[in-house]
């Protein structure tokens, strides 16, 4: 990787420069390779849903750089944000950027940015995009060499015109979608693709009272697994949707075992539309390698070659909106097993199968999403 350089920065006055970790995708893999002992049942392949255009608001496309943190020299100790404050520190919709505690002899929020978090900074025309629609907004980041992309927020005004650069990234987005200093950069902020975010009165967790709207499905039965783990405080920020590829019975008894593969979801969801939860919301269930951490399992059972059941459809849809809104997940962050961003399984999956249409990539499951939830 080419050594750092150092940028001149321009702010403007009392403000500073440009932001919950979303989501690297990439573009469609090999060919299925997950098999399971139980045949499946063939239904018809659902007809492909239309496209529908986006609604551009922002875009840019050009060199880039990283930015923020506690190694960042090239931002002075006391450089602010311009479109965040220090009262932004202990709001629970922005606190998730920033370190716990600011990096010693710093008093900006510049440099305690966490750089493991997906931000960005570009140079704004706030009369088109004023600082409180930023504040609340998520970009599609993609890397137009490899197809990489992932969901990251604004915080910053920069890099400055004399770089020749159009954006500065966070290092972690930076490194997980493969760009280094100078490499080309696509950033999109679009009505359908990237939502802003609403802000809310309260973040209430569940357990402890909710404003949530839409009241949660209910639950037909509990059924602990063995196959779970704390989540130390991680943040709950992407939905991973996958096929059981077997019956129901297999898959509550798969999750029960404590040897063996050791997998678990927080939810199955039967072909009737019955929902059964295996794992606490607050725990890490073990359904997605590499992705486990700060998301929400979701099996519907399934054959390989099977389509989501009208019944079974309803229920994931509803659970799904409870999600989202209960953990304030955007809803571009709505993952197929094989395409949630930190799946690392070496060879990929073939998982979620044709559950939500006939071809095997993401932007079937978006598809879903927009017309179901």
């Amino acid at each position: 990787m080419p050594p750092r350089k150092r940028r001149l920065r321009s702010r403007k006055p009392a403000t500073g420069r440009s932001p919950q970790k979303p989501r690297v995708t990439t573009r469609a893999k090999s060919p299925p390779r997950k098999s399971r002992s139980k045949s499946p049942k063939k239904v018809g392949a659902v007809p492909p849903l239309p496209a529908q255009p986006e609604e551009i608001l922002f875009r840019v496309e050009g060199k880039m750089s990283t930015f923020g943190g506690p190694h960042d020299l090239g931002m002075s100790p006391d450089e602010g944000l311009a479109l965040f404050s220090n009262t932004d520190l202990k709001d629970p919709r922005y606190s998730y950027l920033f370190l716990p505690a600011p990096p010693p002899g710093t008093s900006g929020l510049g440099r305690r940015l966490n750089p493991d978090q997906y931000y960005f900074a570009c140079r704004w025309n706030y009369a088109d995009t004023p600082r409180e629609f930023l504040r609340r907004a998520l970009a599609r980041v993609e890397n137009p060499a490899n197809g990489r992309t992932a969901d990251a927020r604004p915080v910053d005004w920069g890099p400055h015109p004399s770089t020749g650069r159009v954006a500065d990234l966070s290092p972690g987005l930076a490194a997980a979608l493969g760009l280094n200093t100078d490499d080309v950069v696509k950033i999109t902020i679009s009505a359908r693709r990237a939502i802003p975010v609403k802000p809310t009165l309260s973040m209430k967790r569940a357990g402890h009272g909710s404003s949530n709207p839409h009241a949660k499905p209910a639950i037909k039965q509990f059924i602990k697994s063995p196959n779970c783990s704390c989540r130390n405080g991680a943040r709950i920020d992407k939905i991973v949707l996958h096929c059981t590829e077997g019956s129901l019975a297999s898959a509550l008894a798969e999750f029960q075992k404590a040897d063996g593969r050791q997998v678990s979801a927080h939810y199955v969801i039967d072909r009737n539309g019955d929902i059964y939860q295996m794992v606490s919301d607050s725990d890490r269930s073990n359904h997605c390698m590499g992705a486990n951490q700060n998301s929400i399992g979701i099996e519907h059972v399934a054959g390989e070659t099977d389509p989501l059941t009208a019944p079974q459809a309803a229920a994931s849809a509803a659970l799904i909106r409870w999600l989202l809104q209960q953990y304030q997940i955007p809803r571009t962050n709505i993952f197929g097993h094989d395409f949630a961003p930190g799946y690392s399984r070496p060879g990929g999956t073939s998982c979620p199968d044709k559950l939500f249409g006939a071809t095997h990539d993401q932007r079937t499951i978006a598809a879903w999403v927009e017309a179901n939830v």
